[in-house]
């Protein structure tokens, strides 16, 4: 059926500005319907910790979240830092402006897109009528104060009312600071619920030189500063050669339009680990006439590029990478914080009360590798915390100190703690089964049947992130291969510890088993013969405790000192029935015996004709 050509429709083709393709395509920024409130608090603690550490500011945060409304699911959150600030002139562009930041440098930082903060102010302007509530300090400026709404149309902010803030109206006490408070339309399920608390809990593992204070409806809970040793802050790095494309060529010499250089010198400014001599031998490689670095069309800047593809150069710098390292890692493991929802019954109902509660385990260990990873260089940095009070087996995962909760099951660490067998600790699958045969998992692997605590966290100038919501780490490169070197280490490193436990936990299930079968012994022979049935059951413990503990490494010799005198001691005439309690003091069945003489006889009379020895015959 053919179309009449005035009928024939013409497409429009429209820009769609940056706000609103993120308010209508939240899930890519992890903004899901549940995950709003996680996300929100995600993104300003991660802001507030930023903001302090590259300043070198030992961090204190105080994060509110309360219901505002319940019945239209209405929130107030609010994040307040001691961290460096927003100079005044650029709040209302870096709040609420998608895709504006100051973070797109080469260097290793929480925040990468420069969304996170824009999402919230534009949920809080679709969802509500209340405006984003800002106050920021800088060293240079004073205390300011915004009234800040999203124009989602033109992804410009709107500034409601901007005004300096008087002495005794001031919400930050410091040199500098920054507060953000915001109202949004969000469902808080338990879940979610459990996630914000395990995410906050996990934040203070990887950063214990922080004070969080968290403030719920539920109650206020504070997780303490560990240690005052913070990391080196991250530098800026410049970008290496081998992952030159045509873009970031022409954006290095843009960089220097106002300065007659040619592309030798851009070269080797511009990109790390390229020296003048290097640089000039590349522009010989690929043909190229030497002319102003900005006369150079497309066409042969490409050649440049493709010469460095195939090119050796030595490997990245990684001083410029702010690890977590062993010292803060280990204060961490070791004081490992979680927030314990507490119910107390009263008399209009249940209320819950929110506490932490302080793991302690019994050993830790540290393991880290630096690699490259699509030819930026990677720390790989592994822990694990065992045994003391850690109840079960977890896994940790975290990027550039971030917690990462959701996707468990698509990340690169679940992978590498399939891949790793625990026959690197010198046990098996067999012995651990057994052993911790009680503890609750619907896994088959192995390792997680053992009370023991995995941290994985991997530093880098771009994380491999799967999604734009940051929540799983993909395998690339030799990336999983340095995770399984780590963890291998780290392995070796407990295999005693966890050895020697195994072997207590098995000692101890004896000493039960040979414990709960003592009294039908006693009992039996009881019935047989007139005994002090207490003293011989004391006796069999002590026996069954010294054998488990090692104390008598052959009971058999120690109950029968010969074996050719089995037949005295069964003897009617033999007085002797010894038992050995393992300090060469004999304990004699006899004095356990409460018979008379008479009877006495009469059973050894019996006893010696059960026991008379049987000749052997031979079938002719």
């Amino acid at each position: 059926m053919q179309i009449n050509q005035k009928q024939k429709s013409k497409i429009h083709y429209d820009k769609k500005a940056e706000s609103e393709f993120f308010v209508d395509n939240s899930a890519l920024a992890g903004f899901t319907g549940e995950r709003i409130l996680y996300m929100s608090v995600r993104e300003l603690i991660e802001n507030s910790l930023d903001s302090c550490e590259i300043n070198h500011i030992l961090p204190v945060i105080h994060l509110k979240l309360k219901i505002l409304d319940s019945l239209n699911d209405l929130w107030t959150i609010s994040c307040k830092d001691n961290g460096i600030g927003i100079p005044s002139e650029k709040v209302p562009v870096a709040v609420c402006s998608f895709l504006t930041s100051g973070k797109y440098v080469e260097k290793q930082q929480r925040g990468l897109f420069g969304v996170g903060l824009k999402m919230i102010a534009a949920f809080s302007t679709k969802d509500t009528d209340h405006p984003l509530r800002v106050w920021s300090k800088s060293e240079d400026e004073s205390e300011c104060y915004f009234d800040l709404r999203t124009d989602i149309g033109t992804n410009k902010p709107i500034t409601l009312l901007k005004k300096n803030v008087k002495n005794d109206e001031s919400q930050i006490e410091g040199e500098s600071g920054f507060k953000v408070e915001a109202i949004l339309r969000a469902k808080l399920s338990p879940v979610t619920k459990n996630k914000i608390y395990d995410y906050i809990s996990q934040t203070s593992i990887v950063n214990p030189y922080a004070i969080i204070i968290f403030e719920t409806d539920e109650g206020k809970v504070t997780f303490k500063r560990r240690t005052e040793i913070m990391p080196n802050p991250s530098r800026e790095v410049l970008p290496h050669p081998s992952d030159m494309d045509l873009k970031t060529l022409k954006k290095a010499i843009s960089n220097f339009m106002n300065q007659k250089t040619t592309l030798q010198g851009i070269l080797a400014g511009s990109f790390q680990k390229m020296s003048t001599d290097k640089a000039k031998d590349i522009i010989n490689r690929a043909g190229l006439q030497v002319k102003p670095a900005d006369k150079y069309d497309e066409h042969e800047l490409i050649k440049v590029v493709n010469i460095c593809k195939h090119t050796k150069f030595q490997s990245p710098n990684t001083d410029h990478l702010s690890p977590i390292g062993e010292k803060i890692l280990t204060v961490g493991m070791t004081s490992e914080y979680s927030i314990i929802q507490n119910k107390e019954a009263t008399n209009s109902g249940s209320q819950t009360h929110l506490t932490t509660k302080i793991l302690k385990p019994s050993l830790t260990a540290y393991s880290s590798r630096i690699c490259v990873v699509n030819n930026r260089p990677t720390v790989v940095e592994c822990g694990i915390a065992y045994g003391g009070d850690i109840p079960s087996f977890k896994l940790y995962r975290f990027a550039n100190k971030i917690p990462l909760l959701y996707d468990e099951g698509s990340d690169v660490a679940r992978e590498v703690i399939s891949e790793v067998g625990i026959n690197k600790m010198g046990i098996s699958k067999k012995e651990v089964k057994e052993q911790f045969s009680n503890v609750e998992t619907k896994s088959d692997r192995t390792v997680e049947y053992l009370p023991i605590h995995i941290f994985f966290h991997i530093c880098s100038t771009k994380i491999p992130y799967k999604t734009a919501g940051k929540e799983s780490i993909a395998s690339e490169g030799d990336l999983k291969k340095y995770m399984k070197s780590c963890l291998s280490d780290l392995y070796r490193k407990v295999s005693a510890q966890i050895r020697k436990e195994l072997k207590i936990k098995e000692d101890e299930n004896k000493l039960r088993l040979y414990k709960h079968y003592i009294p039908f012994i006693v009992d039996a022979i009881s019935d047989s013969i007139k005994i002090d049935s207490k003293k011989l059951s004391k006796a069999f413990q002590d026996l069954a405790e010294k054998y488990v503990s090692g104390e008598l490494t052959n009971i058999t010799k120690q109950i029968f000192q010969d074996s050719k005198d089995k037949g005295k001691v069964n003897d009617v005439d033999s007085k002797k029935n010894i038992l050995n309690n393992g300090k060469g003091n004999e304990i004699i069945l006899s004095k356990f015996d409460t018979r008379t003489n008479g009877s006495k006889h009469g059973s050894n009379v019996k006893l010696a004709k059960i026991n008379a020895p049987r000749k052997s015959q031979k079938k002719g």
